[in-house]
């Protein structure tokens, strides 16, 4: 299960504080009925922390953003290199579906992971 769980590293979020950890610790025993460790629970608030980030992107990509001029002329390019022309308003939505496709992987993988570290990794 470990093969295909994350492709992006997050070890550039910060560190839970260790009451982070411990209010976690306390929170997630309580909820799963078992023991979680320090690490287990460290690792549950980083993904919790990456989870509500693609979130947050994923609603700016609702809501008209991300995407700009340079991002769709990158994927005209792509596209004409390919042997296709569409016009730059198509390039605009393909390049938004690769966002999205992308940002639901990662998203999928993260909660694979979180229910991985609820589970006892069963």
């Amino acid at each position: 299960m470990n093969d295909h769980l994350l492709s992006m590293d997050y070890s550039d979020l910060p560190e839970p504080t260790k009451v982070e950890v411990e209010v976690a610790i306390e929170k997630l025993s309580e909820r799963y009925h078992r023991a979680f460790t320090y690490e287990d629970a460290s690792r549950f608030i980083t993904l919790s922390k990456a989870l509500k980030i693609w979130k947050e992107i994923d609603e700016d990509i609702e809501e008209g953003g991300q995407i700009d001029k340079k991002h769709a002329k990158m994927v005209q390019k792509y596209f004409k290199k390919d042997g296709k022309k569409i016009s730059l308003e198509m390039a605009y939505i393909e390049a938004e579906k690769g966002l999205i496709t992308h940002i639901t992987l990662e998203m999928l993988k993260i909660t694979d992971e979180l229910k991985a570290l609820t589970e006892g990794h069963k």
